[in-house]
């Protein structure tokens, strides 16, 4: 069984104008893509709230660069939280990628061995749901880690953001 948890943010930043860096877009990111974009594809209820059709997600190389540090330092250090043992927490993780941003958000999940898990365990939960279809994100990046040495050995992160 896996866990999973939520936190958006919309706050302002410093500008760089730092080049964007390369990254491939794998057959598992892309599979999460795609259904992430097929979910704000159709109109939704999440929890209590309404969302209509949003625009599909572009993907990002400064969020993928984030969401690995992430799931990496879960995976290595056996935590599960948007927040690392020393502070550091999402705005921060972006930040540390030259990612210029207006809006961030994050989902986390553990122990879910599938995209189609993860993505369908994010949206029977109203927060992770909310992230998904809010207009305010317009591009994503994901990782995944493991370490059988860890509790839920596998650690997915997406990051949500939009650049100014």
């Amino acid at each position: 069984m896996g866990a999973s948890h939520v936190w958006a943010i919309e706050a302002s930043h410093q500008e760089d104008d730092t080049p964007q860096k390369a990254c491939e877009l794998t057959d598992q990111k892309q599979k999460m893509l795609s259904q992430i974009n097929d979910a704000r594809g159709e109109e939704r209820q999440c929890g209590n709230q309404h969302f209509a059709a949003v625009a599909p997600l572009s993907w990002s190389c400064e969020l993928e660069a984030a969401a690995a540090s992430h799931s990496q330092d879960m995976a290595e250090n056996n935590y599960f939280s948007h927040t690392t043992p020393d502070g550091v927490g999402i705005q921060q993780r972006v930040s540390n990628q030259d990612y210029e941003w207006q809006a961030v958000g994050e989902n986390i999940a553990a122990g879910h061995t599938s995209v189609s898990a993860v993505v369908d365990g994010w949206l029977d939960s109203p927060g992770h749901c909310r992230n998904i279809m809010s207009e305010a994100f317009t591009e994503m990046g994901m990782a995944k880690a493991h370490n059988p040495e860890s509790r839920y050995s596998t650690y997915w992160t997406q990051t949500l953001g939009n650049a100014r």
